[in-house]
């Protein structure tokens, strides 16, 4: 199965109250162009990840971004860089017979990249639309995207 991880897509980041100094994405177009994205996909598909740091403690659920269409309960936590570190995330994934991912979310130097490289260790057929990804730097992102060819990362338009 064909799914789609949408990573890091909450307040915190891509939000109206973010840090637009350390996180500049253009949010706006982003988050129209990954509601388009869902839309190509089936609810089951869909799977919605959040990030919480360490430091981060307490029941209270990091918030997806006001605008992101939500279309699934597929809402995992990671604590780390890379999504493939949430046990339940991988029981998912093999509950449903994935097989290969096309990620987009924030930021494609940090935790999207991150997973692509985990995805790909894992044997998981990995796709990176750069127009579905927030870059907060471009310099970093040209070796970084070496990296992530290398792996097998696959580059869509």
């Amino acid at each position: 199965m064909k799914c789609l991880l949408v990573i890091d897509m909450q307040e915190d980041y891509v939000g109206n109250s973010r840090n637009v100094k350390i996180y500049p994405y253009k949010t706006e177009k982003l988050i129209h162009s990954i509601n388009d994205r869902i839309s190509e996909y089936s609810k089951d598909a869909v799977i919605y990840i959040v990030n919480r740091f360490f430091w981060e403690f307490g029941n209270k659920p990091k918030k997806l971004v006001n605008g992101l269409s939500i279309i699934s309960d597929n809402i995992f936590e990671k604590r780390k860089a890379s999504c493939f570190s949430n046990n339940k995330f991988l029981e998912y994934l093999q509950k449903i017979n994935a097989s290969e991912l096309e990620l987009v979310g924030v930021d494609g130097n940090y935790c999207v990249g991150a997973s692509a490289i985990d995805g790909a260790n894992k044997q998981y057929k990995i796709l990176f639309n750069e127009a579905l990804v927030g870059i907060g730097n471009y310099n970093k992102f040209k070796k970084t995207k070496k990296k992530l060819q290398e792996r097998g990362v696959i580059f869509t338009p």
